[in-house]
């Protein structure tokens, strides 16, 4: 995906799922805690590469307020939802 690191990749495929899931977009705690990761700092890390290489627009002063700007992939449940976060480890483990 455009030159996006892992972790770039699983957050902008957690935002995008979460965003089908719910409508509306994942707060960062939530990005933290779907990622696994420990910081809220970490997330603003992933945030702002993706948002340099022009793969999410966050729009200044609203809450919440993500833009997915590249198509995203989500795996789909039979009955249409979106499913879990898989991380491109858990990916690249099942490809082995």
């Amino acid at each position: 995906m455009m030159g996006l690191t892992e972790k770039q990749a699983d957050l902008l495929r957690f935002i995008a799922g979460f965003q089908a899931a719910r409508g509306y977009s994942p707060t960062f705690d939530e990005m933290a805690d779907g990622l696994g990761l420990k910081s809220k700092g970490c997330v603003a890390r992933l945030a702002d590469g993706l948002e340099e290489r022009k793969a999410i627009r966050r729009l200044p002063d609203r809450a919440r307020a993500i833009e997915v700007l590249v198509p995203v992939s989500i795996p789909r449940a039979p009955d249409g939802g979106a499913l879990r976060l898989v991380t491109a480890a858990e990916m690249a483990r099942g490809a082995q």
